[in-house]
């Protein structure tokens, strides 16, 4: 049984995501514009700069289909997570999405909201019938959700990275059997 499968079961058993985070209930749901404002400063605050929370707004203004949920605790912001679609140049038929940016309250890290929102992502983008998920970010954070480098598919990062902070996840077996070659971002990732 795949780590996919499994999230999928357990989502399908609890729809609404909540869990205890510091005496707090957090609930994960998909964002709205009315989240924006919160969601910006948020970013800005973790972050120190303001760098990801234009990569949102350029996000959102790219892409239709991208998938966007928040994590709050008492009508609070406390979390975001993105993911926007990506392809292959020479298997463009392949759905495929990155996830970037996330981000969790500082005084909250360490507590599962950043766990949950990936589990509740990648949930949604196996729903949206996504094959692959892509991420840029820490070699010792995204194994534990299935990642694995991307180079063990041939897939290969557009910016010059290390092997390992460059991951793939499957979320259809064997989605990349065939597929090769380097991932093309939007270009909200070059504007910032």
């Amino acid at each position: 049984m795949t780590l996919l499968h499994n999230i999928s079961k357990t989502l399908q058993r609890r729809r609404n995501i909540t869990w205890h985070s510091l005496g707090y209930d957090t609930h994960v749901r998909p964002e709205t514009a009315q989240d924006w404002p919160d969601v910006a400063a948020l970013t800005k605050a973790v972050f120190n700069a303001d760098e990801e929370a234009k990569l949102n707004d350029k996000l959102r203004q790219q892409a239709a289909n991208y998938i966007s949920l928040v994590a709050e605790q008492h009508g609070k912001i406390v979390g975001h997570i993105m993911f926007s679609p990506v392809q292959l140049a020479n298997a463009k038929q392949i759905k495929m999405m990155a996830l970037a940016p996330m981000v969790v309250s500082k005084v909250l890290q360490q507590h599962g909201i950043g766990s949950a929102l990936v589990r509740a992502g990648l949930e949604a983008c196996y729903q949206q019938g996504v094959a692959a998920v892509v991420v840029l970010g820490h070699a010792d954070y995204y194994p534990k959700f299935g990642f694995t480098p991307a180079s063990n598919f041939a897939i290969s990062c557009p910016w010059q990275v290390a092997d390992e902070v460059f991951m793939l996840l499957e979320l259809k077996a064997n989605a990349m059997k065939n597929a090769s070659g380097t991932v093309q971002y939007l270009p909200a990732f070059e504007q910032v």
